[in-house]
């Protein structure tokens, strides 16, 4: 026995990704293509030598430092007016990268 009715279909993967490529677009519209500039800025930011990560804790400080820097451009991007949902976001990553930092506090004086 046949079943003639038509149920919708569950998407298939030409359609994810043609809503991906769109998102893109969409993304790309309103922030650029900051993403080809992350690296050099990142490798900037440690004198051309990124340090070696060799503990799970230096991996997830690096990677909220990445995020920090992402939200930073992003701002950057949108000096003019500013963009509020980067500074928020600059704010919470911040505070993990603060949560995860462990050393160095009886070094800091304070200002």
């Amino acid at each position: 026995m046949t079943n003639t009715t038509t149920e919708p279909q569950d998407p298939r993967a030409p359609e994810f990704l043609e809503a991906a490529a769109d998102l893109f677009k969409s993304r790309n519209a309103s922030y650029g293509s900051s993403y080809q500039s992350t690296g050099a800025a990142l490798l900037h930011m440690f004198g051309g030598r990124i340090p070696p990560i060799v503990t799970e804790e230096a991996a997830q400080r690096l990677y909220l430092l990445i995020m920090c820097l992402i939200k930073l451009k992003r701002y950057a991007q949108n000096l003019g007016d500013g963009h509020k949902d980067s500074a928020d976001d600059l704010m919470v990553y911040a505070a993990m990268l603060r949560e995860a930092t462990h050393s160095g506090d009886e070094q800091h004086d304070g200002s």
